[in-house]
């Protein structure tokens, strides 16, 4: 899978993602083979770039869920939009409530984890689907909390909110993403203030919930302050922790043209090493909310081999039981001996090496009989952990 820039688009290249309009609905599915038109008809659309299949690829698999998941994601994206214009203009945001409402439906009742997919971002729509992807990560981490339904609409209402300043703010300082000076980092603090004063209950007939609002101005203080540390967070609403570690997550892993995106694993690995920044209960909830190393993800080891999630560990994401390709041998890596010897580097997670197995296939895995011997091992050991753990209950 390759990102192909809109200027550089050519007949004949195969989609690798489907392409919806702002309704929601499939305008280009997977793995159509692009036309002078099509060409024509993306480019108008506003499309920054497309993924598309290298020529022999096949087209990998992808669920249901995961196609709902894209799909939503662009139709969330025009109708945030929509209302943060109507803001900006005095209008009143008549479709907030139900948006708001809408994720919470989708994202704040799940009882499993999803794979959480990036879409590109340009200057032009990033707040929108920054905004998008926080409210969405937010949702599923308050139901991992077991937080009440009308605490979760107000956390994605601070979501939704929170960045509406960014829109001010001159294009040639959100080119530069991350790479800005101090000075601009005040005049995009003024923006945000600027903004925040057509959000405020006393200018503004919006009927915000006075907590979202609370979310609100403690995110805009926090990026604001100098000092990231515990002591001006304490006094922090749980929905405001919530915010801050969606927000670094999905700022981490997000795609845009200027840098390369930080694997979900390197983003969830940053946010446990810094404790006093990102409480660890939101930062736990999140890892049982996405998918971080689901079985057939492929995988980078500390002794430069490549291998494959055959296992998952519930109990901590770093240590699943990998196959490693060159050895041709099973490591349970929540055994600290083993870890020891290895442990995973990180996902294969750039678009030409991610390689995705679809169940079926690891069906048909065999290994040698030291393999499987160890494999047996492991899922004995791993019966008897739960069954201890039920009687305990």
């Amino acid at each position: 899978m390759l990102f192909i820039e809109s200027q550089d688009i050519k007949p004949g290249m195969r989609l690798a993602k489907p392409v919806y309009n702002r309704h929601g609905v499939l305008l280009f599915d997977r793995n159509t083979k692009l036309t002078t038109q099509n060409i024509i008809n993306l480019t108008n659309f506003g499309l920054i770039g497309i993924f598309i299949l290298e020529p022999a690829e096949p087209l990998p698999p992808i669920t249901k869920e995961e196609i709902e998941f894209e799909q939503l994601q662009t139709f969330y994206m025009f109708r945030l939009r929509d209302n943060l214009v109507n803001i900006s203009k005095g209008k009143m945001p008549e479709d907030l409530p139900a948006l708001v409402k809408d994720v919470v439906q989708h994202f704040g009742t799940l009882n499993h984890k999803v794979h959480f997919t990036q879409t590109i971002r340009s200057n032009t729509d990033f707040v929108y689907k920054h905004s998008v992807g926080v409210s969405i990560i937010s949702a599923m981490i308050g139901h991992a909390m077991g937080l009440r339904e009308s605490t979760l609409l107000s956390v994605v209402t601070a979501a939704f909110l929170y960045d509406f300043g960014y829109l001010y703010v001159p294009a040639d300082i959100m080119k530069k993403g991350e790479d800005i000076t101090d000075i601009e980092n005040t005049t995009i603090s003024k923006y945000r203030e600027k903004a925040f004063a057509l959000l405020h209950p006393d200018t503004n007939p919006y009927n915000i919930p006075p907590d979202a609002m609370a979310m609100v101005t403690q995110m805009l203080q926090a990026g604001k302050s100098t000092d990231s540390g515990a002591e001006n967070r304490s006094k922090w609403l749980t929905g405001t922790s919530i915010l801050s570690v969606a927000d670094k997550f999905d700022r981490m892993t997000a795609m845009s043209l200027s840098r390369k995106p930080k694997s979900e694993v390197s983003a969830m690995r940053y946010l446990i090493d810094h404790p006093d920044i990102y409480p660890q209960n939101v930062v736990s909830a999140l890892a049982k909310s996405i998918h971080l190393m689901p079985v057939g993800c492929c995988v980078d080891l500390s002794n430069g081999d490549k291998g494959l999630v055959l296992e998952t560990n519930d109990g901590d994401f770093n240590h699943p039981v990998v196959l490693s390709f060159s050895l041709n041998q099973v490591f349970d890596l929540s055994d600290p001996k083993v870890r020891e010897k290895v442990h995973i580097a990180d996902v294969m997670h750039t678009m030409d090496n991610r390689i995705k197995i679809d169940e079926h296939t690891l069906k048909q895995f065999s290994s040698d009989e030291n393999s499987s011997k160890m494999i047996q091992t492991y899922q004995f050991k791993k019966l008897q952990k739960e069954q201890k753990l039920r009687k305990q209950a």
